[in-house]
């Protein structure tokens, strides 16, 4: 389904734009217009992990203007075989102070909003309500049920990926999306997953492992999810589930209703 575009186009571009935007200007679908949105669009990446860590990075360099990184974790030794954002000299730095570091090197002129603190019931409206669009990239559920419950209240879309050993899944949710036609029914992760599993069923990296590889592609889908939906190019992965195996090098797709419409 293709969506009205997220974000109204900011400024002229600078000559200095022009010229590091250069490979995007030519691609029918984005161009300067779609340039000048990502320029304007402010984008919350909540995770700064495995999957955050390659979404920044592209977000970053795709020209969004304003990026939000909220993580109240440092950086550990364990983590470098997937986030590939943070470096060996930065362990024990928070992961928002190496990300602010690493994310200014690609594009001195965004804008980092670096948020040290757990996202929480008492602080999730204040803080995503900011922004023009989040990207779930944590790895716990009670967290995904908190952007998604909570972005939905918000009517702010949702790109949302999820990793496990060597598969993964990948959409698009949003509560109250426009196409050229007007409104359409919202999609949101409940109409996935109407409740988290019990906790006795949670498994994490540290226990069954994840494939670093594996994490980059899906940040990098996340972060082409999100610039679609920023500038309304292409065709989101809204309705849609993506699934991705990758021992299997094969991607599945199936489409999600809401569930009033089951």
């Amino acid at each position: 389904m293709k969506l009205a575009p997220l974000v109204e186009p900011g400024p002229e571009l600078s000559p200095a734009d022009r010229e590091r935007f250069a490979r995007h200007l030519p691609i029918p679908e984005l161009g300067e217009l779609a340039q000048r949105r990502l320029r304007a669009a402010r984008i919350c990446v909540v995770g700064a992990g495995g999957l955050g860590s390659p979404a920044l990075l592209y977000l970053a360099a795709a020209g969004v203007g304003t990026l939000g990184v909220v993580d109240a974790d440092s950086v550990e030794v364990v983590n470098l075989q997937r986030q590939v954002l943070h470096a060996t000299e930065g362990v024990g730095i928070p992961k928002v102070t190496s990300a602010a570091a690493r994310l200014a090197e690609l594009d001195p002129d965004l804008t980092v909003i670096a948020h040290r603190q757990r996202l929480d019931a008492g602080n999730a409206r204040d803080l995503l309500g900011g922004y023009d669009l989040v990207v779930d990239a944590v790895d716990n559920y009670p967290t995904r049920y908190l952007i998604s419950d909570t972005c939905a209240e918000l009517g702010i879309p949702v790109v949302w990926g999820a990793v496990l050993v060597t598969r993964a899944q990948v959409s698009v949710f949003w509560s109250s999306p426009r196409t050229a036609a007007g409104p359409v029914p919202g999609i949101t992760l409940r109409d996935l997953h109407p409740e988290p599993p019990p906790p006795e069923n949670w498994v994490t990296a540290a226990q069954v492992g994840v494939l670093g590889a594996m994490c980059g592609q899906v940040g990098s889908l996340m972060a082409n999810e999100a610039i679609k939906l920023v500038t309304g190019a292409g065709d989101p992965l809204f309705g849609r589930l993506l699934y991705l195996d990758t021992m299997a090098a094969t991607v599945a797709e199936m489409p999600i209703s809401p569930r009033s419409r089951r």
